[in-house]
């Protein structure tokens, strides 16, 4: 499992199953909200001018060169496209 520290005791986790990734966000080292997307759309995403990833509870928006993450429509954190695409590469 690969894990990216955002802010406020808040991380980032990509859990690796059979056939998809888990994204995790922990709060105080407890699950607070995940979604399952398949590897090949996570590179997608992070490749192409797609601005925006999932719908729901957990989103990813894309902008330059960030993805901020948006929990409930609120901004939690942002992280580095290149930290994010390191991350799905350990996943392989």
């Amino acid at each position: 499992m690969e894990t990216i520290n955002l802010q406020n005791d808040l991380n980032l986790s990509f859990e690796k199953l059979p056939h998809t990734i888990r994204l995790i966000i922990s709060k105080n080292n407890e699950e607070w909200v995940c979604r399952k997307e398949k590897l090949k759309k996570l590179f997608s995403f992070a490749e192409v001018d797609k601005e925006r990833l999932f719908k729901g509870r957990l989103q990813l928006l894309k902008s330059d060169d960030k993805i901020d993450i948006q929990v409930k429509s609120e901004l939690i954190g942002a992280i580095s496209n290149e930290a994010f695409k390191k991350a799905l590469r350990k996943l392989k």
